[in-house]
C-alpha cells in the first residue's frame, strides 16, 4: 500500500464498535506507517477519548437513534442523518479517502452511504453473531463484509469473509489467571455500565465480604451508577473494592483476574477468549434478537462460562455461582483452556488483509 493511501474508519460510539475498529486501524498503522487513517464517530461517547487517545483524527457528527425514540426525536434524528451525510460527501470531496470501513454504529452510515455515492471502495466490520440493523441496511451497498461466525454470514448479504472478532494486540500476550488463595474478581457491563449487573453484584456484597477469604473486587459500574456502586463497596472494605467508572486498561485489569463477571456482547466474549479467563455472563436480555443470550449460550456450550439470566441476577444469586468457582480453581483451569480454544488471534489480521485487497483492487474471495 503506498504511503499516500487514506482509510477512513466510521462509527463507534461503544466499546463494542469502537475496540475492534482500533485494533484493525493499529493492524493497518503498523504495517505501513506512512497511510493516513482517521475516523468519523458520533459528538458524544467514547470516541472523543479513545480515539484521540490511540493516535487517529477524529471527525463527529452530531447523531442519534432512533429505536423507542418519540415522533418528533425520529424527525430530528433524520434531519441529522441527512445533514451527516452532505457533511460526509463535503469531506470526502475535500480529501477522497481511498477506503471508508463500516464498523456499526450511528456514525457509520452517514459514511458508508456518502463513500457509496462517490464509487469509494467500502467495507464493514460486524461484531455480532446476529448483525446490527446499520450493518443489515448497508451490506448490499459494500464491497467486503467481515463478520465473526458463519451465523453472521447468513444473515447478510454483500461479499462475506468470515474473520472472526479483532481484539487489541495486548490480549494475546495475557498469561494464565494469578490463581492465588485470594480470588480476583472484575466485575463490568460493558462501557455504559449495566444498571441491573451493578445491583445483582451489590445484592451480592455481604454474601462475598462473608467468604474466606473474601475477594478482591475491580468493577467498572459505567459512569450514571459510580457512586451508588462505590458506597454499597465502601460498607464491605473486606473486598478492597475499586470501582471505577470505566476502565481504559481492559488488558490489565484482565491479567490479574481470576474470575470475570460481565455482560455478554461480542467484543467483550473476543476480549475473555483471547485472554483466556473464565466468566459468569448474563446477557442484556433486550439486545436485538436476543443475541447476547446466543453469544453467552454458545460460550457456555464449549465449557468456557457459566450464563445467568439477567432477571435472576439479584438477590445474591451471583454470590452464590461466585462462591462455587472461588472454591473450584480446577474447574477455573478448565474453563480458561475452553475461552482460549474460542479465540481468533489473527482477526484483526484477516480483516486487514481484506482492506488491502480493497486498496489495490483485486476481488475479496468469499472465504472462511
Amino acid at each position: 500500500m503506498a504511503t499516500s493511501r487514506s482509510i477512513v474508519f466510521a462509527g463507534g460510539g461503544t466499546g463494542g464498535h469502537l475496540f475492534p475498529a482500533l485494533a484493525v486501524a493499529d493492524e493497518l498503522r503498523g504495517r505501513h506507517a506512512g497511510a493516513a487513517i482517521a475516523f468519523i464517530g458520533a459528538a458524544r461517547g467514547l470516541d472523543t477519548r479513545l480515539v484521540p487517545g490511540a493516535g487517529f483524527p477524529l471527525r463527529t457528527l452530531p447523531l442519534s437513534g432512533l429505536k423507542g425514540a418519540s415522533y418528533p426525536a425520529r424527525v430530528a434524528a433524520g434531519t441529522f442523518a441527512a445533514v451527516a451525510v452532505l457533511r460526509c460527501l463535503a469531506w470526502f470531496l475535500a480529501g477522497r479517502p481511498d477506503l471508508v470501513v463500516g464498523v456499526g454504529g450511528y456514525a457509520s452510515g452517514p459514511a458508508v452511504l456518502a463513500a457509496w455515492l462517490l464509487r469509494v471502495p467500502t467495507m464493514l466490520m460486524e461484531q455480532n453473531h446476529f448483525p446490527g440493523a446499520t450493518n443489515r441496511w448497508l451490506a448490499p451497498l459494500a464491497d467486503a463484509v467481515c463478520v465473526p461466525s458463519e451465523a453472521a454470514k447468513e444473515r447478510l448479504r454483500g461479499v462475506w469473509i468470515v474473520t472472526g472478532n479483532p481484539v487489541r494486540a495486548k490480549f494475546a500476550t495475557i498469561g494464565p489467571a494469578p490463581g492465588g488463595a485470594r480470588l480476583s474478581l472484575l466485575v463490568f457491563g460493558g462501557s455504559r455500565g449495566a444498571r441491573s449487573l451493578n445491583r445483582g453484584i451489590m445484592d451480592a456484597l455481604p454474601a462475598l465480604a462473608a467468604m474466606a477469604p473474601p475477594p478482591r473486587v475491580v468493577h467498572q459500574s459505567g459512569p450514571a451508577e459510580c457512586d451508588a456502586v462505590a458506597r454499597a463497596y465502601a460498607a464491605h472494605p473486606v473486598l478492597d473494592g475499586e470501582v471505577r467508572p470505566f476502565l481504559d486498561d481492559m488488558p490489565l485489569r484482565l491479567a490479574a483476574a481470576d474470575l470475570v463477571v460481565s455482560r455478554a456482547g461480542a467484543t467483550t466474549l473476543a476480549e475473555l477468549a483471547a485472554a483466556g479467563r473464565p466468566a459468569i455472563l448474563v446477557p442484556y436480555p433486550f439486545a436485538a434478537d436476543d443475541h447476547q443470550t446466543l453469544n453467552a449460550q454458545a460460550v457456555a456450550h464449549a465449557g468456557a462460562a457459566v450464563v445467568v439470566a439477567d432477571a435472576q441476577a439479584g438477590g445474591g444469586h451471583l454470590a452464590e455461582e461466585i462462591a462455587v468457582l472461588a472454591g473450584d480453581p480446577g474447574r477455573r483451569q478448565r474453563m480458561a483452556a475452553a475461552a482460549k480454544t474460542l479465540a481468533r488471534p489473527d482477526a484483526a489480521a484477516r480483516i486487514a488483509d481484506v482492506a488491502e485487497s480493497l486498496l489495490a483492487g483485486k476481488e475479496v474471495p468469499r472465504v472462511s
